[in-house]
């Protein structure tokens, strides 16, 4: 796999603050648990950091969103301390996490009571496998290279706020990389990826 050319202007990867079930270890997918305080502190520090970045080349921006309540509230928080209306976040439903189907709201270790070799038959075949009722990461692939293309084609500066998964096959497109080495690229909630063509900087959003 080789990584998508033509993206010249930065595209900003940012996922959403810490939530409840994330606390919990809870597998979330298409389903949706609030902010934690922390996750809302997360939110507003990025924002900040994200403002600085954002007027070092002052330009037209494009300003995506999953549909997803935990990145909704997440985008909000972020708005106001760039000084967006509401009504300029896009949502994009292609932008949702991965769909783990039957084990939405389980933690690992319940999933394992009637799966037992489902994480390590994932870690396996990153690329197909399939949660019972969900999506496989091709499906993920499809979608978010779907997205990618639209940004590269546009031009424009572009901001997306989405997930921990489906925010890390995005950044792997454009890294060049394979299902295997997306399934392990960190995923933090108190920083945030620029993206060229082939290359991203992490960018830390320092909170109290």
């Amino acid at each position: 796999m080789t990584a998508p050319p033509g993206l010249v202007v930065p595209l900003y990867m940012l996922r959403h603050g810490e939530t409840t079930w994330n606390t919990e270890r809870r597998m979330q997918g298409t389903k949706n648990s609030d902010l934690t305080e922390r996750g809302r502190a997360q939110a507003l520090a990025m924002g900040r950091a994200l403002k600085v970045e954002l007027a070092r080349e002052p330009g037209p921006t494009i300003f995506l969103r999953s549909p997803l309540g935990r990145v909704s509230e997440t985008s909000e928080i972020i708005g106001r301390e760039l000084g967006l209306d509401s009504g300029q976040w896009r949502d994009d439903p292609r932008l949702a996490e991965l769909s783990y189907g039957e084990w939405e709201g389980f933690s690992w270790r319940e999933i394992e009571v009637t799966h037992p070799t489902a994480l390590a038959d994932w870690r396996a075949d990153p690329h197909g496998y399939c949660p019972p009722g969900g999506e496989t990461h091709l499906e993920l692939r499809r979608r978010s290279a779907a997205v990618l293309a639209e940004v590269v084609a546009s031009r424009t500066r572009t901001v997306v706020v989405g997930h921990g998964v489906s925010g890390a096959v995005v950044r792997g497109l454009n890294l060049g990389l394979d299902a295997r080495a997306m399934f392990v690229l960190e995923k933090p909630q108190d920083a945030f990826f620029r993206l060229l063509a082939g290359h991203e900087e992490r960018i830390e959003a320092v909170f109290d």
